[in-house]
């Protein structure tokens, strides 16, 4: 297979390339990267703190509990999760159990 020759030469740059190129253009990029780091920040945080704000509404007893197992769990995944999960156990009905069981 021959490969031909091309007899089309490249001697501009393009014009976008001038804009590419400027100061002002990298310093909107970086605000950019910037800003959408801070957004996906901002919405893990809400993420990360829901079972604070829904241990509160639910007004159980157990929100402090819950609350520092968010805030370790910022350290430690596990912690985390184990919030979420006593957020949905349903304590009256496992107390009822746990007595159930000791009789």
């Amino acid at each position: 297979m021959k490969i031909h020759d091309t007899s089309l030469t490249f001697d501009d740059m393009p014009s976008l390339m001038v804009l590419l190129d400027s100061v002002a253009f990298m310093w909107f990029i970086a605000l950019v990267t910037v800003s959408i780091f801070s957004w996906v920040a901002i919405k893990l945080w809400h993420l990360h703190s829901l079972p604070k704000y829904m241990a509160k509404e639910k007004g159980m007893h157990q929100a402090k509990l819950i609350f520092w197992l968010c805030m370790l769990g910022l350290i430690w995944k596990p912690l985390w999760v184990i919030a979420v999960i006593a957020i949905v156990t349903d304590w009256d009905k496992a107390q009822l159990w746990f007595k159930g069981t000791r009789s």
